[in-house]
C-alpha cells in the first residue's frame, strides 16, 4: 500500500470517523500482511502495534507538529 485512503470530503462531515476507521483498517491489514511476509506472526505484530499506539499517542500529544522546531518536546 503506497497511500492511505483519503477522506471522502474536505473538513468535517457525517461519518468522517467511520471513513477514517475503514481507511485505518485497510492500512493495518496491509501492514499485517507485510509483517507476516517479513517473518513476523500476526499475533506478535498485533501485540507490537498495541504497544506502539500509546507511545504514538503520547508523542503526538506532546508535539502535534514535530516538524515545527518551536513546538518540539522531549518525551
Amino acid at each position: 500500500m503506497d497511500k492511505i485512503i483519503e477522506p471522502k470530503a474536505p473538513g468535517l462531515y457525517v461519518d468522517r470517523d467511520i471513513d477514517c476507521e475503514e481507511a485505518m483498517d485497510y492500512a493495518i491489514t496491509d501492514l499485517l500482511d507485510r509483517a507476516s511476509t517479513a517473518g513476523w506472526s500476526i499475533p506478535e505484530a498485533l501485540a507490537a502495534i498495541q504497544r506502539v499506539i500509546p507511545n504514538q499517542r503520547r508523542a503526538y500529544e506532546a508535539d502535534p507538529d514535530p516538524a515545527d522546531e518551536d513546538g518540539a518536546a522531549l518525551i
